[in-house]
């Protein structure tokens, strides 16, 4: 039988054919981009704060008469130190922009009972030494705030926000036996301006740092308020992350109306201890 040599069409069919199974072979898939925390769309934080608390009243009396300055851990008795929880919302709507929502769903509530010490003055009602006195202080801290990333690659995030916080107080003051109250309530949202960075330092580990702050005067209110925290987060598995920091936020508001007139200070920070998931 007569045999007749491949024809040259065949011969470069064969030569593609081996070259596309070579290719094959050696090829790789495509590399995943890495989990990276700064590119998260969504987050869902909660976690534990050990606050430790310093708050400083006076009240005036409707007339003017100015009240007694008074230490609210010292002279009535309320635990400086207070376990609460905080919760927060993150959503990224573009690359380089984010909303927050942050709220302490574990609020600085505390109560205290003590028989006074020396005598007080709080708004029209005087407080003698050795009354016994029941206290209680409420505190609320809930937060907006907008920030856009000027700076923004795989290993920095790096922005400016813009935001309100809206901090509210109930004060009460008593003596049962006398039947002597004194109330206060306070709340107003407040503007603040700020920074707000996250680096990342290997694959699981990032430091994180954010600083908010106002500062200003109306109607016969001087008010300041300051809000700041630091982490270190570790990225446990894809959109798992755990942190340990360090939070708080500090209010100073004096109040000249007469009247109405008065100040309140109140610092609150401490360590905390949070969860957060991300997509």
């Amino acid at each position: 039988m007569r045999t007749f040599p491949p024809s040259p069409s065949f011969r470069l069919l064969g030569i593609a054919f081996a070259l596309t199974a070579s290719s094959a072979a050696f090829a790789r898939p495509p590399v995943e981009e890495p989990d990276n925390l700064i590119n998260d769309r969504f987050t869902l934080q909660a976690g534990f704060i050990l606050s430790s608390n310093v708050t400083d009243l006076r009240r005036d009396a409707s007339a003017g008469t100015l009240g007694t300055d008074v230490s609210s851990e010292k002279d009535l008795g309320l635990p400086s130190k207070k376990l609460t929880g905080f919760g927060e919302l993150m959503f990224r709507m573009k690359d380089r922009h984010r909303i927050r929502l942050s709220d302490y769903y574990l609020p600085l509530d505390r109560h205290g009972t003590v028989v006074l010490a020396n005598t007080i003055n709080f708004g029209d009602t005087t407080y003698n030494s050795g009354d016994t006195v029941v206290s209680s202080l409420k505190v609320r801290s809930f937060a907006l705030t907008y920030t856009y990333s000027f700076i923004k690659n795989t290993r920095l995030e790096l922005g400016a926000s813009l935001g309100f916080n809206i901090l509210s107080f109930d004060g009460q003051v008593s003596v049962p036996t006398r039947l002597r109250t004194e109330y206060a309530q306070n709340s107003a949202p407040a503007p603040l301006g700020g920074v707000d960075a996250t680096f990342r330092m290997s694959n699981r580990f990032y430091l994180e740092a954010r600083a908010q702050y106002v500062k200003g005067s109306i109607s016969g209110v001087n008010a300041s308020l300051q809000t700041f925290n630091g982490n270190l987060l570790y990225r446990l598995m894809p959109n798992v992350t755990f942190g340990l920091g360090y939070i708080g936020y500090s209010a100073n508001v004096n109040v000249s109306t007469v009247g109405d007139s008065g100040h309140y200070k109140l610092s609150s920070k401490g360590p905390q201890l949070f969860a957060r998931v991300g997509f």
